[in-house]
């Protein structure tokens, strides 16, 4: 795909990341790609925003330091939205976190650090199929 097909249209996507840096990447990178990205820098922070707001997608970060996982995060998730489209990203998670995180519905894994590319077609992947 190239990267116009792998642009967005305004899709509200919210980022879950403890760490400022790659919270402003990502951020940066989805607006490049036409998304509207919200960020916020836990788990708990993730749940409440989502009992108030919609997204289409939800980035998870799996270590998270303090408070909880992108696994735990993510069922919390779908206690409020069921069926709450999602991707991971994580560098240093582990598998078996991952693989429950992905059984409970999130689409799939990118790995850090990624680039703007692999970025864009997971959530393209994960939004349309």
């Amino acid at each position: 795909m190239t990267m116009e097909q792998i642009r967005g249209n305004g899709e509200h996507i919210l980022i879950v990341e403890d760490e400022g840096g790659v919270r402003e990447m990502a951020t940066e990178m989805l607006k490049t790609l036409g998304y509207l990205p919200i960020a916020v820098a836990s788990g708990e922070e993730a749940v409440c925003y989502l009992e108030q707001h919609q997204a289409h997608l939800v980035m998870l970060d799996m270590l998270m330091r303090p408070g909880i996982n992108g696994r735990e995060t993510y069922e919390r998730i779908l206690s409020i939205t069921p069926g709450q489209r999602a991707i991971v990203v994580s560098g240093f998670a582990d598998s078996s976190e991952i693989n429950r995180t992905l059984q409970l519905g999130a689409s799939q894994l990118v790995k850090k650090p990624y680039t703007i590319r692999e970025l864009g077609l997971a959530i393209k992947t994960a939004l349309f199929g």
